[in-house]
């Protein structure tokens, strides 16, 4: 049994408003995204990366790699118009047997910290499907599109969602082929998993 990370780092940066890419950002001289890897090649349970980008970003993103030395980063592949499109060209290029275990992580968003990917690889191990949350503490309002509310809603049930999301990888293989039979377009993995008909477990994230 492998534990394997997909990594989609496509983003041009355009929402940012920033000419370079957010994933080449530096914070203290590293790039966002040699962060963000380094936190994933840090844990031991980890047997593998691989990064979905846009093909003018390979010569830069194997750079980052060369520098510093990122040997569990396979292979950078060529990501798609989507997000989704992205994740699911990591996930062909990736050697899986339907027990391996795959974490999928946004590129820009370098603080997730090795514990919580450790309790996240354990809890993956035992109900298949997991993704990191919290509770929504704002007040949250439906609107009508004149942008009056309509009603407040209960924010009891409700958690905003965060990366890495963890999924036994024939159960996403399987999510995947099904979305694009459907023509389903989800928001992340775990909607993705959920259209399939997998339940999906949330544990705390930070």
């Amino acid at each position: 049994m492998s534990i394997k990370v997909i990594i989609p780092a496509s983003g041009s940066g355009v929402r940012f408003g920033s000419k370079t890419p957010k994933q080449f950002l530096k914070i203290d001289g590293m790039e966002i995204l040699a962060k963000t890897i380094s936190i994933f090649h840090s844990v031991k349970l980890i047997d593998e990366i691989i990064i979905s980008t846009k093909k003018e970003y390979f010569n830069k993103i194997k750079s980052i790699i060369k520098k510093n030395n990122f040997f569990k980063v396979i292979k950078i592949v060529e990501g798609g118009k989507l997000r989704q499109d992205s994740v699911y060209k990591g996930l062909m290029n990736l050697n899986c047997e339907d027990k391996d275990f795959i974490l999928v992580h946004d590129a820009v968003r370098p603080f997730i910290s090795p514990k919580k990917i450790i309790e996240l690889i354990r809890e993956v191990k035992i109900h298949k499907c997991v993704i990191l949350g919290l509770p929504v503490n704002e007040t949250i309002k439906k609107i009508d599109k004149n942008c009056f509310v309509n009603k407040t809603i209960d924010r009891e049930d409700l958690y905003s969602i965060q990366t890495p999301q963890a999924f036994q990888y024939g159960i996403l293989k399987k999510s995947f082929e099904k979305v694009m039979k459907d023509k389903f377009i989800g928001t992340d993995e775990s909607s993705i998993v959920e259209h399939s008909g997998f339940k999906v477990k949330i544990i705390e994230g930070e």
